[in-house]
């Protein structure tokens, strides 16, 4: 008798854990897998996340929204680019959803604020980019967390050097967002620049909510060579439009990184302001694999336009996601074993070939220089030169590039 009321306890106990639908991989488990993503989906930076978005989208539509029979939801969170909110979304995804991976926020400021709450609970996190020495540390110490994107100034240390050895310019000014970011990627374009003996005539910060360009553009030196820039969001077609007006396109050259172009927002680009401007970057949509003209075309007939880094990123990220869950045959009871399987397994993109670095968690790569050009009618950015599997320190040494990445992600550089 008793065994059989052990039995009978044990069926219940077992019923009980079913009908409230538990986290584990059983194939009796149909709960869904919660997702969190955190994008700036208003503000300045909206166009990036919403592109972000509709790549993630595009990402389980193709590679399919269930593991093991459950159902992969994601919860996207509005940060509005303020890093306040987007520490709030990763404790509400975290508290209230239960989410078992959280995609991290789209800013470097953001990023900083999310990590220092995610990290020590050592939630699964895939952030877009690698933008601080802190950031990267807590990847380290905590094991949670990397990012399938990019380093931040990996692109621009790859732009000094093609702007000091193929065009052969000496000296230049740098216009770049007031921010972590902005920081990052100027430091690391100019480290590069004078470490290959060029100048910096002039460093100009412009805060990434500037509505207009026009006292930064008007203080360029008149005699610099060119221009390097980093814009953020809505910043890009802001500044190539003061650029333009204040007549210095045809006389001093436009050169940016990845954001600059990026087509997030090239089609609010006026043609006459951006046509011919180069960029170097990570992704371009102009890249001529079948992988990714496929992405490409798949993209642009879902939503009406050509897809940028971000869709890129987003889009990445969702096949990713849905490879390790697949593999997990959808048990999310573990979190070690989700974000030791994110980080080992291997990253598809429609970039080119992406591998993490042992050393800091974030992508080796090809860089692209890419150039703004009117393709069948459509503004496109076209590769013009290939940097294959480039370091995320890029054209820096290991060494002088963790000198510059500790110190430009936590105040300004210098000339």
């Amino acid at each position: 008798m008793r065994n059989r009321w052990s039995l009978l306890g044990s069926a219940m106990a077992v019923l009980m854990v079913a009908s409230c639908g538990g986290t584990g991989g059983t194939s009796s488990n149909k709960s869904p897998i919660k997702i969190g993503y955190i994008a700036p989906l208003t503000g300045t930076s909206a166009s990036p996340g919403e592109a972000e978005k509709n790549g993630w989208n595009l990402g389980l539509k193709q590679f399919g929204n269930t593991a093991n029979g459950r159902p992969i939801q994601t919860i996207f969170a509005d940060s509005g680019g303020d890093p306040n909110v987007a520490l709030s979304d990763a404790r509400n995804l975290v508290n209230q959803d239960n989410v078992s991976i959280v995609e991290g926020p789209l800013l470097a400021n953001e990023q900083a604020a999310v990590a220092a709450f995610l990290d020590p609970l050592k939630i699964p996190t895939d952030d877009l980019s690698e933008c601080g020495y802190n950031q990267m540390q807590g990847y380290l110490k905590y094991g949670n967390a990397f990012s399938s994107g990019w380093t931040c100034n990996q692109p621009d240390t790859v732009a000094a050097e093609w702007m000091y050895n193929d065009l052969h310019l000496t000296h230049i000014t740098t216009i770049g967002a007031d921010y972590a970011f902005g920081w990052l990627s100027i430091g690391g374009f100019a480290a590069e620049f004078k470490h290959l003996g060029g100048t910096i005539d002039k460093m100009i910060w412009a805060p990434i909510t500037t509505a207009d360009f026009g006292p930064y553009v008007s203080s360029i030196p008149k005699n610099t060579q060119a221009v390097f820039a980093v814009t953020v969001g809505a910043g890009g077609p802001k500044l190539t439009s003061a650029y333009n007006q204040f007549g210095l396109k045809a006389t001093i050259p436009l050169i940016g990184n990845t954001t600059v172009t990026d087509y997030s927002v090239l089609p609010a680009e006026d043609p006459s302001a951006i046509l011919g401007v180069r960029v170097v970057a990570q992704y371009c949509d102009g890249i001529p694999s079948a992988i990714n003209q496929k992405f490409a075309n798949d993209y642009k007939a879902a939503y009406g336009a050509y897809p940028g880094y971000y869709a890129d990123a987003g889009f990445t990220k969702a096949r990713l996601a849905v490879t390790v869950l697949r593999q997990l045959k959808g048990d999310t009871s573990k979190p070690a074993a989700i974000a030791k399987a994110l980080k080992s397994t291997a990253i598809v993109a429609p970039r080119g070939a992406v591998k993490l670095s042992p050393v800091t968690l974030s992508p080796i790569q090809n860089i692209y220089v890419c150039q703004v050009e009117n393709v069948n009618g459509s503004l496109r950015n076209v590769p013009i030169k290939t940097y294959p599997n480039q370091q995320p320190w890029g054209a820096l040494s290991e060494s002088a590039w963790k000198a510059e990445f500790q110190h430009d992600s936590t105040g300004r550089p210098t000339a």
